[in-house]
């Protein structure tokens, strides 16, 4: 079987390589400095309502949770939904989810 040979590239000293960058050059920053960031477009009293917002608030949904889970495995699903359930109130509400 014969070797293939791979014709050799001279490659130019600092072009696609990494190298140190050129004398005088400043980094100033993310090299975005004219554009906003998603901070700089929301508004400090923009509230998307998810929460929750301390570690009480927290604390209180997972031992909300873990009551919910303690009832399901005694047999009450109550606080529950299936798959199919969820779904169809995705697409009640979403009907372009279809």
């Amino acid at each position: 079987m014969e070797d293939k040979r791979y014709p050799e590239i001279e490659e130019e000293e600092g072009i696609g390589m990494c190298c140190e960058p050129e004398p005088g050059y400043a980094a100033t920053g993310s090299g975005y400095a004219n554009t906003m960031g998603v901070r700089d477009m929301i508004s400090d009293d923009f509230d998307p309502g998810i929460g929750p917002y301390t570690k009480e608030e927290l604390n209180a949904r997972i031992d909300e949770a873990e009551e919910f889970i303690a009832q399901a495995e005694k047999g009450d699903w109550s606080n529950w939904v299936t798959e199919e359930q969820s779904r169809a109130n995705l697409y009640s509400k979403y009907p372009w989810l279809r």
